[in-house]
């Protein structure tokens, strides 16, 4: 018998929270509606490849997975971070004590770790600049592309999320910006 009882209030008692608010905004609203988000489809917003930049424009950044014999520099000029797709554009210079130079116009999306490669650039060809046809995004990863996950995680990215354009130029100099989560929190409770 107790245990018909227990069961018939136990039941009781589910019926009763199926529905109650859930949390403060449902209390005062009345609105208990589940939300559902709805993601828009991410489109790429590419207006193409600026010029190879001369040799004075480049600015040497700080890429430790690169080997010894290797540097990396960014052209700040180009620099670019859209607030449309997401995605930071820049050229990039791998250059070697040996004289050898590679420079890519690529862009990087933060929030899917990705890649592309725009176009090729050497200023002793010509044309300087080759655009590739058709751009593919891929995944960082691999030793090959190692010193790219180094500069998305120092360098152009917070997390998932692209970082301004003040903060990418604070990063090369060797310079990073606190950010304390809780700045913009508040409890209203």
């Amino acid at each position: 018998m107790k245990q018909v009882v227990f069961l018939a209030l136990l039941l009781f008692a589910m019926g009763l929270s199926h529905g109650a608010p859930t949390d403060r905004y449902e209390e005062l609203t009345g609105e208990q509606d589940d939300f559902e988000a709805n993601p828009k489809e991410w489109k790429e917003r590419f207006s193409g490849v600026p010029p190879l930049p001369g040799d004075d424009a480049w600015t040497s950044v700080r890429v430790d997975s690169l080997p010894k014999n290797q540097r990396a520099f960014l052209d700040m000029n180009t620099l670019n971070v859209s607030d449309k797709d997401y995605v930071v554009r820049y050229w990039l210079l791998i250059r070697s004590t040996a004289g050898g130079y590679t420079a890519t116009f690529e862009g990087l999306r933060c929030g899917t770790e990705e890649y592309v490669i725009y176009a090729y650039g050497n200023p002793r060809r010509k044309p300087a600049v080759r655009e590739v046809k058709t751009p593919k995004w891929k995944e960082i990863g691999g030793a090959r592309s190692a010193y790219r996950k180094e500069l998305a995680k120092d360098v152009f990215c917070t997390g998932g999320v692209p970082r301004e354009r003040y903060q990418i130029e604070q990063a090369v100099k060797g310079l990073f910006e606190q950010l304390n989560p809780f700045d913009n929190w508040t409890n209203d409770d």
